[in-house]
């Protein structure tokens, strides 16, 4: 990554967090990339009001998941940064930017396609990705998180992409007239996890590392289409009419 890159993303975590973390967090004022940027359109704060606005927060809330209207962003104002879910990278960064909050996840999940019913295996992916990684920063990173919230309970309406896409944890059917709420698989699995309260040492969540026997197999497999023409002679048979 060149000082460059470097440099475009952090102006675009100052766009997106440092526009309210840096002055409650910090110092009262706002980011320099947004004051050298947009000079004419943000205040200026006196030192009362500075010394006044830092400080003012219990925790630091944090939003995190795909941002559908993204993609209606002008291409300058994305300043080169894609989507991605890696949060703990994320957690990190925050606890080293402004001064290790404690940081409480008030939303977060992704979404899916809205034909997708109650087998939600995708949502339930990243839900457990997603929660996996804030343990890490948490137990690896010394993160001080102190909750975390899953978005949402039930589907709904999404912004620019209507009845489209799904983040319920249950599914709604919205062309039936009582719509009622069913649980989908994440719903189960998330339930689960806030009985277990996160990941217990069971050998089912336990990396594995070792070697396969000499004598095992290994093989790849691969699939085509053979495609044959056969000629059957075709016999015209006239018939007199009497």
């Amino acid at each position: 990554m060149t000082e460059h890159s470097i440099r475009e993303c952090q102006k675009s975590l100052d766009f997106v967090l440092g526009w309210f973390a840096k002055p409650v967090f910090i110092d009262g004022d706002y980011p320099e990339s947004m004051k050298n940027n947009l000079s004419s359109l943000l205040p200026d704060f006196t030192e009362s009001e500075k010394k006044f606005i830092k400080g003012t927060a219990d925790f630091f809330a944090l939003s995190f998941g795909p941002t559908l209207s993204f993609q209606l962003l002008d291409p300058q104002m994305k300043f080169r940064q894609l989507e991605s879910p890696s949060l703990r990278q994320l957690l990190s960064w925050i606890d080293l930017e402004y001064n290790h909050p404690q940081i409480f996840i008030v939303e977060n999940g992704w979404y899916v396609s809205g034909t997708t019913k109650r087998d939600d295996a995708k949502y339930m992916y990243y839900l457990k990705k997603f929660i996996m990684e804030t343990l890490k920063a948490v137990r690896l990173d010394g993160v001080d998180v102190i909750g975390y919230t899953a978005w949402s309970l039930m589907d709904g309406f999404e912004w620019h992409r209507g009845y489209s896409i799904r983040r319920g944890l249950f599914y709604v059917d919205f062309l039936s007239q009582d719509k009622k709420l069913l649980p989908k698989s994440s719903a189960l699995f998330y339930q689960k996890l806030i009985e277990k309260n996160g990941f217990p040492p069971l050998p089912e969540n336990q990396p594995l590392e070792g070697t396969f026997p000499c004598d095992f197999a290994w093989g790849i497999v691969d699939n085509y289409i053979q495609v044959s023409q056969l000629t059957k002679p075709i016999r015209s048979v006239t018939k007199p009419y009497h």
